[in-house]
């Protein structure tokens, strides 16, 4: 019913961890979710060379790493110029941060260095500052506003925003002169 993802570290020979992401990430009606994917879009393209990857190309062959990072690298300068893949992890980060401490009342560390896969967790904890920034500006679940369908904003208004090439995110609004992201884009840790 809920779901989850097993993710093979190539970097760390090949360690497996698994993830249970959120329902609408995994089995959402209305949403891109996994079981869309799976049961939908997948299955047309499957062939020989698929493997148990979960990403192909219209070829069927498996959509790799490096090729990934490509096209989102591409893509996602064509909305904010500085954008690096990298920076969704980063956001990843702290909007989980966030997440716990609006369910806990804490920042859980521990939970996010094992959804993140990190060895250390002073790794994680680096995080804290930019995330303790973000929830006094905005003390919500970001993952779940994130998640959230936008009224109004379809294939048009997605393609609208990457014409006008802004530099606003989704959260733009929201933040002040003292937060992490600005017109520079995030901050690097």
């Amino acid at each position: 019913d809920k779901g989850y993802i097993v993710i093979t570290e190539t970097k760390k020979h090949r360690s497996q961890r698994t993830l249970i992401p959120e329902r609408a990430i995994m089995i959402s009606k209305v949403h891109k979710s996994f079981k869309n994917w799976i049961d939908h879009w997948r299955p047309k393209v499957e062939n020989q060379y698929s493997g148990d990857a979960l990403y192909l190309w219209p070829n069927g062959k498996p959509v790799t790493v490096r090729v990934l990072g490509q096209k989102l690298s591409k893509h996602g300068k064509e909305i904010w110029q500085y954008f690096q893949p990298y920076d969704m992890r980063h956001w990843c980060a702290v909007a989980r941060l966030i997440k716990t401490k609006v369910e806990t009342g804490r920042f859980d560390t521990y939970m996010v260095k094992n959804w993140l896969g990190h060895e250390r967790i002073t790794t994680t904890e680096n995080y804290i500052r930019y995330a303790e920034q973000y929830y006094n500006q905005l003390p919500e679940d970001w993952i779940a506003l994130a998640l959230k369908p936008k009224k109004g904003v379809g294939k048009r208004g997605i393609k609208k925003l990457i014409k006008e090439k802004t530099n606003r995110t989704r959260f733009s609004g929201l933040l002040t002169k003292f937060s992490p992201v600005g017109a520079d884009g995030p901050a690097r840790i």
